[in-house]
């Protein structure tokens, strides 16, 4: 029971939804309507693209009846064939199964797959909620639905999605493999629908990447996300705006290069601008709030990150640095439901991103405002390789594990290039048993990165 406790810490929370029917190879379209089934026909590519991952599945709930479905994802290129009852499902979160590549035996009682999970929370596209409707009259085509951690500069976005219209290319691979399936359409003249959760993106051409390279502003952009601060502010500076939305625009890359570059009173000066131009650009006031986190303005700090948690409703970032400046202040309860809504959503991508957990370290050992301790393993379920304390890693050979304030492990990234003991290290830090990092006595996340998970951070 303390094993599958563990397994279930991580993102492995069990759920009650119905697996769908991926229909036989001889299966015609008026078999799944007698069944009382429908087609739903996509792609998933993006989030668990490793050959580590298996069993990804997309989790749907029916908003009349409440039952839970749930899509099978397949092996490969991703594509998704399912038949589940008609209705309108809300899209709830994509799971995927982990199988560490360890060296040497696998051992299944000890090294056991890890259920990871992320909730769905679109933050792109024209629509606040994921909807999906699947009709009783035709299959249904949903897209090719990308999800990643998107970073713009120094901004880490959460789980964004995007949806791109692939109609014809998943015809013809549906024609492939279910082409008995298809005959029985063409026979009784049915076209399947398109109904997408999210407006459809536009793939970029080759010349417009081209063009882009001319775009002063998209240029500055790539060398913040490189950490090139000081030429992004020479870049920008040759950049004459032609309107008050560019001009804006170049006073927000400006602000954040300095912010990189650790000028932070120059960069609160420079997002303020922005900010007096336009009171709702969250960008803007999420990085003045790390601006004055990272000055030592903690007043200032908390009040733009209350502003901020108002306007994005659960963001992560501003509850996860809220919790923490409560933390600084003795303010147990306060901080414990800040750290308890900062992991109610999207919040994984924070692996990427260590910058709140810079802050409350600064403030709690350079500032002396506050005693920190760091998490603290209390049992190895899975014993850690030898190397592990010595480990040296390279760009995409590396691995993070997020750990909430109660202990648990909530998260976990590993580098794509991983090899050797990194997947049994990851592996040995995800299930063992923690004693949560602590403020001033008080429970607190934290983030233990080893190596280079292969994505900038600040």
């Amino acid at each position: 029971m303390r094993r599958l406790a563990v397994v279930l810490a991580v993102l492995a929370l069990s759920h009650l939804a119905v697996a769908a029917d991926t229909p036989d190879d001889d299966v015609a379209w008026g078999d799944l309507v007698s069944d009382g089934k429908s087609l739903v026909i996509g792609r998933f590519v993006g989030k668990f693209d490793s050959t580590q991952f298996r069993s990804r599945r997309v989790l749907l709930r029916e908003v009349n009846t409440g039952e839970e479905e749930e899509l099978t994802i397949g092996d490969g290129l991703g594509t998704i064939v399912e038949g589940i009852p008609p209705g309108v499902y809300d899209l709830i979160a994509f799971e995927a199964v982990y199988f560490p590549r360890i060296p040497g035996p696998m051992r299944p009682a000890r090294h056991r797959p890890i259920r990871q999970r992320f909730a769905v929370k679109p933050k792109a596209g024209d629509a606040k909620t994921a909807i999906i409707l699947v009709p009783e009259n035709r299959p249904v085509y949903i897209g090719t639905i990308r999800a990643d951690n998107p970073f713009e500069g120094m901004v880490y976005q959460g789980h964004q999605l995007r949806v791109f219209d692939d109609f014809d290319e998943a015809l013809a691979r549906l024609t492939t493999m279910h082409p008995t399936l298809i005959g029985s359409l063409e026979r009784e003249g049915i076209v399947p629908a398109r109904h997408f959760m999210l407006k459809p993106s536009r793939r970029p051409g080759p010349l417009e990447r081209v063009v882009g390279l001319d775009n002063p502003i998209q240029q500055a952009r790539d060398y913040i996300g490189d950490g090139k601060y000081r030429q992004a502010i020479t870049w920008l500076e040759t950049f004459m705006p032609a309107s008050d939305q560019e001009r804006s625009a170049v006073e927000l890359l400006v602000g954040e290069a300095l912010l990189g570059e650790g000028l932070y009173n120059e960069a609160i000066q420079a997002l303020g601008e922005v900010l007096l131009l336009d009171a709702n650009e969250t960008r803007a006031l999420r990085l003045l709030a790390r601006a004055h986190a990272y000055e030592g303005n903690l007043e200032d700090a908390q009040n733009l990150y209350e502003a901020l948690a108002q306007m994005v409703t659960g963001d992560a970032e501003a509850h996860l640095h809220l919790g923490y400046l409560y933390a600084l202040q003795d303010e147990s309860e306060r901080s414990r439901e800040q750290f308890r809504v900062a992991f109610e959503t999207d919040f994984d991508y924070l692996l990427h991103d260590f910058g709140p957990f810079f802050i409350a370290l600064r403030e709690a050992l350079d500032v002396q405002s506050g005693e920190y301790l760091p998490p603290r393993v209390i049992r190895f379920t899975v014993p850690p390789p030898k190397a592990m304390a010595s480990r040296r890693g390279s760009v995409g050979d590396g691995f993070s594990v997020l750990i909430d304030h109660e202990g648990k492990v909530v998260a976990a990234q590993i580098g794509a290039q991983s090899s050797g003991s990194s997947p049994l290290a990851m592996l040995s830090l995800v299930k063992a048993t923690y004693a949560p990092a602590s403020l001033n006595g008080i429970p607190i996340p934290a983030l233990v990165r080893m190596g280079d998970v292969g994505a900038p951070s600040q």
